[in-house]
């Protein structure tokens, strides 16, 4: 039987060769339950012990059917783990093991423990698991035991592969290029450049909240975003994601800075604005769809999501926008840009004035914290929220 576990993932979404560089690292902490996700925390003792009785294999990308029955490519792994015990699986590229954990297993082991509940981990009832696609490279994935308590056990198990790119559908294709984005009335608009990232995949989103419209220039070079292409419906998608941290002085704080979407608590209030918040910030916020507007004649629009909080309320993402986490005050500080547009957007591409194939790997640094690791695949299911 094949089995599937549908938990959310915790970490962030980041992959090895899909980076630029982040001028911070992203320090470990938190007392709020509800705050992303930091590593760090407090060290466990135990020893290392590689189990040879225990078995990983990664088998490949593969199709998987969504409960609509879509299609989405998602990489496949099978587990053999004889007794009954929780584990949670972590992929590294070299690169990343010696940047982020100067090559010290236990490090890694630890660092990619911390914060991990049990409830959040894998039994050994599970033998195949399916992940979202990894960025082309070569990974060793763990297999890591945790104990009842949701600690390391020291107990593991590895397995070395390459991920191949895929060739790049004509779907995928279809949005790399030079786009202005707008609100329906064309009042507030950016240009940005989407370049490739992982075909059938990811992409690089460059120029987010720039030009004239915007007071607080955002920095193209550290400040870019992913977004995400569907293979199920061949749509983009904008997401909430994590950026970097770093001390701002304008605050007197650390930050998390992040991309967010938002809601209006009173739709007649433009002024009741609000982040959505939450470790779960892996959540889409807006997605392509072509309307109608004349006969035969077609635009690009950017379409919101929609969202129910656990109380029944239901709201629709307003915008979306970069906004910086203040761990010391437990609050959002968003930038001064009054020229944020409310969703719906427009979408019109623009003439090609420079190259937007971008290189297969962005800068990597030793402060870099967008982090290599798998994420468990969730079928598309309406996400819940707490107010």
């Amino acid at each position: 039987m094949m089995y599937f576990l549908s938990i959310t993932a915790i970490a962030a979404l980041a992959m090895a060769g899909c980076t630029k560089y982040i001028p911070s690292v992203r320090p470990g902490g938190g007392s709020n339950p509800n705050d992303p996700v930091r590593p760090g925390g407090e060290e466990q003792e135990f020893n290392l012990n590689e189990c040879t009785n225990w078995s990983i294999q990664y088998i490949g990308r593969a199709d998987y059917e969504e409960d609509d029955g879509s299609i989405s490519r998602v990489e496949e792994f099978h587990f053999n783990y004889p007794g009954q015990a929780y584990f949670i699986v972590r992929s590294i590229t070299d690169a990343n093991f010696k940047d982020w954990y100067a090559n010290d297993l236990k490090s890694f082991i630890e660092g990619e423990s911390s914060g991990v509940k049990v409830s959040d981990a894998f039994t050994s009832a599970i033998k195949t698991i399916y992940f979202d696609m990894l960025i082309h490279d070569t990974y060793t994935s763990y297999m890591i035991e945790l104990s009842k308590d949701g600690k390391p056990t020291g107990n593991y198990a590895k397995v070395r592969h390459t991920v191949e790119e895929e060739m790049p559908t004509e779907a995928y294709l279809k949005w790399i290029g030079n786009w202005h984005v707008s609100d329906l009335n064309g009042y507030v608009g950016y240009d940005i450049t989407i370049s490739r990232c992982e075909a059938n995949y990811l992409y690089y989103v460059d120029g987010w909240e720039t030009g004239p419209a915007v007071q607080e220039q955002m920095n193209q070079d550290s400040d870019w975003i992913y977004a995400r292409f569907r293979n199920s419906d061949k749509n983009l998608y904008f997401y909430g994601q994590y950026i970097m941290s770093y001390e701002d002085e304008s605050l007197g704080t650390e930050v998390d800075m992040m991309f967010v979407g938002t809601y209006l608590t009173d739709s007649s209030d433009a002024n009741g604005i609000v982040d959505v918040e939450g470790a779960d910030y892996n959540y889409d916020i807006a997605h392509t769809r072509e309307v109608e507007v004349t006969d035969g004649q077609f635009v690009i629009v950017l379409v919101p999501e929609s969202f129910t909080f656990d109380n029944g309320f239901t709201a629709t993402y307003h915008s979306m926008r970069y906004s910086r986490y203040c761990y010391d005050e437990q609050n959002w500080a968003h930038f001064n840009n009054s020229g944020v547009p409310s969703l719906p957007l427009k979408m019109a591409q623009l003439p090609a004035t420079k190259s937007v194939q971008a290189p297969a790997r962005r800068i990597n640094s030793q402060k870099e914290i967008r982090r290599v690791q798998l994420r468990q695949h969730v079928p598309q299911k309406e996400r819940t929220f707490k107010q």
